[in-house]
Protein backbone atom coordinates (compact mmCIF):
# COMPACT_ATOMS: atom_id res chain seq x y z
CA UNK A 1 0.00 0.00 0.00
CA UNK A 2 0.88 3.40 -0.84
CA UNK A 3 2.75 5.52 2.38
CA UNK A 4 -0.03 7.75 3.98
CA UNK A 5 0.49 10.59 6.08
CA UNK A 6 -2.13 13.13 6.79
CA UNK A 7 -1.93 16.55 8.17
CA UNK A 8 -3.75 19.32 10.33
CA UNK A 9 -4.00 22.90 9.89
CA UNK A 10 -4.82 24.46 13.73
CA UNK A 11 -5.64 28.08 14.59
CA UNK A 12 -7.29 28.24 17.85
CA UNK A 13 -8.92 24.82 17.81
CA UNK A 14 -11.41 23.43 20.49
CA UNK A 15 -8.51 21.27 21.86
CA UNK A 16 -10.96 18.43 22.62
CA UNK A 17 -12.33 17.67 19.22
CA UNK A 18 -9.30 18.31 17.74
CA UNK A 19 -7.59 15.64 19.70
CA UNK A 20 -10.03 13.24 18.93
CA UNK A 21 -9.81 14.30 15.28
CA UNK A 22 -5.21 13.46 15.79
CA UNK A 23 -6.63 10.06 17.58
CA UNK A 24 -8.81 9.23 14.54
CA UNK A 25 -6.60 9.78 11.96
CA UNK A 26 -3.14 8.36 13.34
CA UNK A 27 -5.25 4.61 13.71
CA UNK A 28 -5.02 5.08 9.76
CA UNK A 29 -2.07 6.50 8.85
CA UNK A 30 1.98 6.50 9.37
CA UNK A 31 2.41 10.42 10.40
CA UNK A 32 0.92 13.47 11.23
CA UNK A 33 1.62 16.75 10.50
CA UNK A 34 0.19 19.81 12.45
CA UNK A 35 0.59 23.48 11.25
CA UNK A 36 -0.17 25.64 14.05
CA UNK A 37 -0.99 29.13 13.18
CA UNK A 38 0.27 30.91 16.54
CA UNK A 39 -2.46 29.98 18.53
CA UNK A 40 -2.56 31.23 21.73
CA UNK A 41 -2.88 28.02 23.84
CA UNK A 42 -2.65 25.03 22.98
CA UNK A 43 -0.27 24.32 26.14
CA UNK A 44 -2.12 21.15 26.98
CA UNK A 45 -2.27 19.44 22.99
CA UNK A 46 1.40 20.16 22.54
CA UNK A 47 2.44 17.67 25.53
CA UNK A 48 0.32 15.42 24.36
CA UNK A 49 1.37 15.88 21.03
CA UNK A 50 5.05 15.46 22.00
CA UNK A 51 4.73 12.21 23.51
CA UNK A 52 3.70 10.75 20.15
CA UNK A 53 6.43 10.55 17.72
CA UNK A 54 4.40 9.85 15.29
CA UNK A 55 3.22 13.45 15.54
CA UNK A 56 5.01 16.34 13.79
CA UNK A 57 4.54 19.57 14.99
CA UNK A 58 5.00 22.46 12.75
CA UNK A 59 4.70 25.96 14.84
CA UNK A 60 4.52 29.36 13.23
CA UNK A 61 5.66 32.43 15.07
CA UNK A 62 2.23 34.28 13.38
CA UNK A 63 -0.83 33.69 11.33
CA UNK A 64 0.64 32.56 8.15
CA UNK A 65 -2.99 31.55 6.51
CA UNK A 66 -4.22 28.32 5.21
CA UNK A 67 -2.44 27.90 2.03
CA UNK A 68 1.57 28.58 4.03
CA UNK A 69 0.46 25.78 6.35
CA UNK A 70 -0.71 23.43 3.55
CA UNK A 71 2.57 23.40 1.48
CA UNK A 72 4.41 23.30 4.67
CA UNK A 73 2.70 19.85 5.94
CA UNK A 74 3.01 18.29 2.27
CA UNK A 75 6.52 19.77 1.87
CA UNK A 76 7.49 17.92 5.40
CA UNK A 77 5.41 15.15 4.04
CA UNK A 78 7.56 14.47 0.84
CA UNK A 79 10.37 14.76 3.16
CA UNK A 80 9.92 11.93 5.02
CA UNK A 81 9.27 9.90 1.99
CA UNK A 82 5.42 10.01 1.87
CA UNK A 83 3.40 9.74 -1.36
CA UNK A 84 0.14 10.98 -0.36
CA UNK A 85 -1.45 13.13 1.76
CA UNK A 86 -4.73 13.66 3.95
CA UNK A 87 -5.59 17.09 4.44
CA UNK A 88 -7.39 17.62 7.30
CA UNK A 89 -9.26 20.59 9.22
CA UNK A 90 -9.40 21.07 13.14
CA UNK A 91 -13.25 20.57 13.16
CA UNK A 92 -13.72 17.73 11.05
CA UNK A 93 -13.66 14.02 12.11
CA UNK A 94 -12.75 12.02 9.58
CA UNK A 95 -14.42 8.20 9.69
CA UNK A 96 -12.20 4.81 10.83
CA UNK A 97 -12.94 3.43 6.96
CA UNK A 98 -11.89 6.58 5.58
CA UNK A 99 -8.22 5.58 4.18
CA UNK A 100 -9.37 2.05 3.46
CA UNK A 101 -11.76 3.34 1.19
CA UNK A 102 -9.78 5.46 -0.71
CA UNK A 103 -7.35 2.84 -1.28
CA UNK A 104 -9.48 1.27 -3.76
CA UNK A 105 -8.59 4.67 -6.41
CA UNK A 106 -5.17 4.73 -5.03
CA UNK A 107 -3.99 3.13 -8.44
CA UNK A 108 -6.07 4.86 -10.49
CA UNK A 109 -4.80 6.63 -13.44
CA UNK A 110 -3.73 10.59 -13.72
CA UNK A 111 -6.33 10.99 -10.26
CA UNK A 112 -4.35 13.80 -8.07
CA UNK A 113 -7.02 14.35 -5.79
CA UNK A 114 -9.51 11.57 -3.79
CA UNK A 115 -12.17 13.01 -1.67
CA UNK A 116 -15.15 11.73 0.63
CA UNK A 117 -19.38 12.74 0.37
CA UNK A 118 -19.41 15.77 2.54
CA UNK A 119 -22.18 15.75 4.95
CA UNK A 120 -22.56 18.63 7.37
CA UNK A 121 -23.39 18.66 10.84
CA UNK A 122 -25.29 21.83 10.84
CA UNK A 123 -27.57 20.70 8.04
CA UNK A 124 -28.86 17.01 8.55
CA UNK A 125 -32.09 18.08 6.44
CA UNK A 126 -29.46 18.31 3.26
CA UNK A 127 -28.07 14.47 3.19
CA UNK A 128 -29.56 12.78 0.23
CA UNK A 129 -30.79 8.69 0.62
CA UNK A 130 -30.63 7.99 -3.19
CA UNK A 131 -28.54 5.82 -4.41
CA UNK A 132 -25.18 6.96 -5.71
CA UNK A 133 -22.81 5.55 -8.17
CA UNK A 134 -19.56 4.37 -5.97
CA UNK A 135 -17.35 7.60 -7.09
CA UNK A 136 -17.55 10.56 -9.52
CA UNK A 137 -15.20 12.55 -10.89
CA UNK A 138 -15.57 16.61 -9.69
CA UNK A 139 -14.03 19.76 -11.04
CA UNK A 140 -13.23 21.10 -7.43
CA UNK A 141 -13.50 20.12 -3.49
CA UNK A 142 -12.95 21.41 -0.54
CA UNK A 143 -9.63 20.93 0.69
CA UNK A 144 -10.85 18.52 4.13
CA UNK A 145 -10.53 14.87 3.82
CA UNK A 146 -8.74 15.12 0.47
CA UNK A 147 -6.18 12.72 -0.51
CA UNK A 148 -3.63 14.14 -2.89
CA UNK A 149 -1.07 12.92 -4.98
CA UNK A 150 2.41 14.71 -2.94
CA UNK A 151 3.99 14.23 -6.59
CA UNK A 152 1.47 15.94 -8.42
CA UNK A 153 1.27 18.83 -5.53
CA UNK A 154 4.66 19.39 -6.41
CA UNK A 155 4.45 19.16 -10.29
CA UNK A 156 1.16 22.00 -10.13
CA UNK A 157 3.50 23.88 -7.57
CA UNK A 158 1.51 23.73 -3.90
CA UNK A 159 -0.90 26.06 -3.37
CA UNK A 160 -1.29 29.07 -4.01
CA UNK A 161 -0.45 31.13 -0.12
CA UNK A 162 -1.11 34.83 -1.92
CA UNK A 163 -4.62 33.76 -1.17
CA UNK A 164 -4.30 33.13 2.02
CA UNK A 165 -7.66 31.46 3.05
CA UNK A 166 -10.63 30.89 0.72
CA UNK A 167 -10.87 29.34 -2.58
CA UNK A 168 -7.26 27.69 -1.96
CA UNK A 169 -8.75 24.45 -2.18
CA UNK A 170 -10.66 25.55 -5.75
CA UNK A 171 -7.69 26.90 -6.61
CA UNK A 172 -5.76 23.94 -6.34
CA UNK A 173 -8.18 21.93 -7.84
CA UNK A 174 -8.18 23.74 -10.91
CA UNK A 175 -4.91 23.99 -11.31
CA UNK A 176 -4.30 20.43 -10.94
CA UNK A 177 -6.87 20.12 -13.72
CA UNK A 178 -4.90 22.08 -16.01
CA UNK A 179 -1.97 19.73 -15.66
CA UNK A 180 -4.42 17.45 -16.77
CA UNK A 181 -5.37 15.62 -13.53
CA UNK A 182 -8.22 14.46 -12.35
CA UNK A 183 -10.38 14.62 -8.92
CA UNK A 184 -12.38 11.76 -7.62
CA UNK A 185 -15.62 11.54 -5.44
CA UNK A 186 -15.51 8.66 -3.33
CA UNK A 187 -19.26 8.65 -2.49
CA UNK A 188 -18.64 5.63 0.22
CA UNK A 189 -16.27 7.44 2.10
CA UNK A 190 -18.40 10.19 4.79
CA UNK A 191 -17.06 13.40 6.29
CA UNK A 192 -19.49 14.58 8.87
CA UNK A 193 -18.22 18.62 9.42
CA UNK A 194 -19.42 21.77 10.41
CA UNK A 195 -19.44 25.00 8.09
CA UNK A 196 -19.85 27.78 10.87
CA UNK A 197 -22.78 28.67 11.97
CA UNK A 198 -24.94 27.54 9.81
CA UNK A 199 -28.52 29.18 9.12
CA UNK A 200 -31.48 27.93 7.35
CA UNK A 201 -32.96 30.46 4.96
CA UNK A 202 -36.87 29.74 3.85
CA UNK A 203 -37.51 32.95 2.59
CA UNK A 204 -37.46 32.91 -0.47
CA UNK A 205 -39.72 29.24 -0.72
CA UNK A 206 -42.86 30.83 -1.15
CA UNK A 207 -41.63 32.86 -3.91
CA UNK A 208 -40.53 29.81 -5.59
CA UNK A 209 -43.74 28.05 -5.99
CA UNK A 210 -45.64 31.38 -6.60
CA UNK A 211 -43.74 31.59 -9.94
CA UNK A 212 -42.60 28.05 -10.38
CA UNK A 213 -39.04 28.67 -10.05
CA UNK A 214 -37.21 25.23 -8.74
CA UNK A 215 -34.38 26.72 -7.27
CA UNK A 216 -35.91 28.76 -4.25
CA UNK A 217 -38.51 25.73 -4.01
CA UNK A 218 -35.97 24.44 -0.98
CA UNK A 219 -34.23 26.24 1.80
CA UNK A 220 -30.91 28.18 1.75
CA UNK A 221 -27.93 28.29 4.22
CA UNK A 222 -26.12 31.04 5.25
CA UNK A 223 -22.56 30.37 7.45
CA UNK A 224 -22.51 33.67 9.46
CA UNK A 225 -18.79 34.00 9.10
CA UNK A 226 -16.91 36.83 10.15
CA UNK A 227 -16.30 40.20 8.59
CA UNK A 228 -12.68 38.91 7.58
CA UNK A 229 -13.80 35.61 6.20
CA UNK A 230 -15.71 37.70 3.74
CA UNK A 231 -13.21 40.06 2.97
CA UNK A 232 -11.01 36.79 1.73
CA UNK A 233 -13.89 35.49 -0.16
CA UNK A 234 -14.48 38.17 -1.99
CA UNK A 235 -11.22 38.85 -2.68
CA UNK A 236 -10.24 35.81 -3.61
CA UNK A 237 -13.25 35.28 -5.54
CA UNK A 238 -12.01 37.35 -8.24
CA UNK A 239 -8.50 37.00 -7.77
CA UNK A 240 -9.55 33.37 -9.08
CA UNK A 241 -11.56 34.16 -11.55
CA UNK A 242 -8.63 36.03 -13.36
CA UNK A 243 -5.95 33.40 -12.74
CA UNK A 244 -8.36 30.90 -14.19
CA UNK A 245 -10.24 32.99 -16.58
CA UNK A 246 -8.92 30.65 -19.37
CA UNK A 247 -10.83 27.64 -17.84
CA UNK A 248 -13.80 28.67 -15.41
CA UNK A 249 -17.09 30.17 -16.43
CA UNK A 250 -16.67 33.50 -14.79
CA UNK A 251 -20.24 34.77 -15.31
CA UNK A 252 -21.38 31.57 -13.19
CA UNK A 253 -18.64 32.54 -10.38
CA UNK A 254 -19.97 35.72 -10.17
CA UNK A 255 -23.36 34.90 -9.88
CA UNK A 256 -22.36 32.46 -7.08
CA UNK A 257 -20.74 35.52 -5.13
CA UNK A 258 -23.29 37.69 -5.42
CA UNK A 259 -25.88 35.21 -4.46
CA UNK A 260 -23.75 34.74 -1.31
CA UNK A 261 -23.68 38.16 -0.72
CA UNK A 262 -27.15 38.56 -0.66
CA UNK A 263 -28.21 36.24 1.88
CA UNK A 264 -25.44 37.95 3.97
CA UNK A 265 -26.49 40.99 4.01
CA UNK A 266 -30.47 40.26 4.46
CA UNK A 267 -29.91 37.83 7.51
CA UNK A 268 -26.90 37.86 8.84
CA UNK A 269 -25.60 40.34 11.64
CA UNK A 270 -22.83 42.73 10.88
CA UNK A 271 -24.09 43.80 7.50
CA UNK A 272 -22.28 47.39 7.10
CA UNK A 273 -19.03 45.61 8.25
CA UNK A 274 -19.86 42.41 5.86
CA UNK A 275 -20.65 44.92 2.53
CA UNK A 276 -17.61 47.19 3.62
CA UNK A 277 -15.21 44.03 3.84
CA UNK A 278 -16.70 42.83 0.26
CA UNK A 279 -15.65 46.18 -1.02
CA UNK A 280 -12.48 46.38 0.15
CA UNK A 281 -11.70 42.25 -0.65
CA UNK A 282 -12.80 43.77 -4.09
CA UNK A 283 -10.03 46.61 -4.00
CA UNK A 284 -7.29 43.64 -2.87
CA UNK A 285 -8.21 42.05 -5.53
CA UNK A 286 -7.78 44.41 -8.17
CA UNK A 287 -3.90 44.84 -6.73
CA UNK A 288 -3.36 40.83 -6.62
CA UNK A 289 -4.52 40.71 -10.52
CA UNK A 290 -2.02 43.63 -11.20
CA UNK A 291 0.66 41.81 -9.31
CA UNK A 292 -0.07 38.34 -11.93
CA UNK A 293 0.21 40.66 -14.69
CA UNK A 294 3.27 41.80 -14.07
CA UNK A 295 4.68 38.35 -13.90
CA UNK A 296 3.16 37.98 -17.12
CA UNK A 297 -0.05 35.30 -16.04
Amino acid sequence: MAEIAAGITVYEPDIERLWENVSSVLRQVKKVYIVDNASSDIGEFKLKVRSDERIVLIENEKNEGVAKALNQMCDAAISDNFEWMLLLDQDSLPEEELINKFSRYLEFENVAIITPRYVDDNEPQVISSESLPDYEFLHRCDTSASLIRLDIYREAGGFDEAMFIDYVDFDYCTTVEKYGYLILKDNQAILRHRLGLAQEITFFIPFGRLFGIKKLQKPMFTYNHSPLRTYYFVRNAKYYRYKHRDVVDKRLERKAVFRWMILKLMFEKQRFKKLKAALQGNRDAKKMIEALKLEGK
